[in-house]
């Protein structure tokens, strides 16, 4: 088999954690060939110079839909395996497709132009018809795409993401703060649901005045910031921006919680990652979390602040719960690993040809 993979968004948080160890672990398989497509000037797969096709046009860049087909057209007899759903159209080789999420469909009105949710119903409409094969992360993407896109389930292969090897192999780190905190990791957008979260941490930090919230992750969201200053939160609340991974290891090792309030996920990383580092989770239920987290989670309704704070002050007032939940945690974690997933991949992908 010969592939072509597009690893121009690996830079990106969640699409970039697939693209390194999906694609980093099908470059150790011995297929007959394997090209790989990065943006110049950015983050690459290590492969050799002849192997690699260097591209200007980003991930819905529209200059994409000429620059990628053309810089590909000797390329025959491959696959184009592509980690998001848009794609070039004009390309000459078979399409293999990654869909994550389906969030576009689930909260439109968080998306802004609309013609981005017009963009995605467009290119999901077309890997129905032109995909050779789909993967999801979750039981829950792939059901959301056989019943708003009518996608054969037979199409669709479900394979689970995986935790990285350093988040069980680094040893424990000495916290970074003198004071208990929760933790949070993850981006600001709005299905995230922050604002949610600090509306129960202000109701949690009168019963326990020495905690603090960290938040990890990239913030460009002004309504949150705002929230913080609305509920004067700016002394307990410590929004740190995006960490690399060694530097999101130290935090969770410090932390007393790990809390994931948001509302759709196609898969649901940090939580896992968090368990890993036996920090007891509390999650909403929403999307595939349920699914990911199992009982290893304590659960709470994303809708209430209330009922997120109750959760919260149980997990650090039971000192025995809570232990329950971190090493329940740490079991579940060890079911998802990227060897596992590498592995699942390419025997769906040998079945091609």
């Amino acid at each position: 088999m010969r592939l072509l993979l597009d690893a121009r968004k690996i830079e990106d948080y969640g699409i970039g954690v697939y693209i390194r160890h999906v694609f980093g672990g099908l470059l150790e398989q011995p297929f007959e060939d394997i090209r790989v497509i990065h943006l110049a000037g950015k983050e690459r797969l290590e492969v050799p110079a002849e192997k690699e096709i260097s591209a200007h046009s980003a991930n819905y860049d529209p200059r994409e839909q000429i620059e990628i087909p053309w810089k590909c057209r000797h390329l025959r007899g491959y696959y184009y395996f592509s980690p998001h759903y848009i794609f070039p159209l004009l390309l000459r080789q078979r399409l293999i497709v990654t869909v994550h999420d389906l969030i576009h469909f689930k909260f439109p009105a968080f998306f802004k132009p609309p013609v981005k949710v017009a963009m995605a119903r467009f290119f999901l409409r077309q890997i129905k018809s032109r995909a050779a094969l789909i993967f999801t992360v979750s039981r829950q993407t792939a059901a959301d795409l056989a019943e708003m896109f009518s996608v054969p389930m037979d199409k669709i292969k479900i394979i689970y993401n995986g935790v990285a090897d350093t988040f069980f192999q680094t040893s424990p780190f000495a916290s970074p703060y003198p004071f208990p905190y929760i933790l949070y990791v993850g981006n600001w957008k709005p299905h995230k649901n922050i604002i949610t979260l600090l509306q129960a941490f202000r109701l949690i930090s009168k019963l326990h005045p020495e905690l603090r919230l960290v938040l990890i992750g990239i913030s460009p969201q002004p309504a949150v910031q705002k929230e913080i200053s609305r509920l004067n939160l700016e002394e307990k609340c410590l929004p740190l921006g995006f960490l690399p991974q060694p530097e999101v290891i130290r935090y969770l090792d410090g932390a007393s919680l790990f809390v994931f309030p948001s509302l759709y996920e196609g898969f649901g990383l940090p939580p896992l990652e968090a368990m890993a580092r036996g920090r007891a989770v509390i999650s909403s239920p929403a999307g595939s979390l349920r699914e990911v987290l199992a009982d290893a989670a304590l659960y709470f309704d994303p809708s209430s602040a209330e009922d997120l704070a109750a959760k919260i002050d149980l997990l650090l007032s039971d000192e025995s719960k809570r232990h329950s939940y971190e090493e329940k945690g740490r079991q579940r974690s060890w079911l998802f690993r990227w060897p596992k997933a590498v592995a699942q991949h390419v025997h769906f992908l040998q079945a091609l040809d």
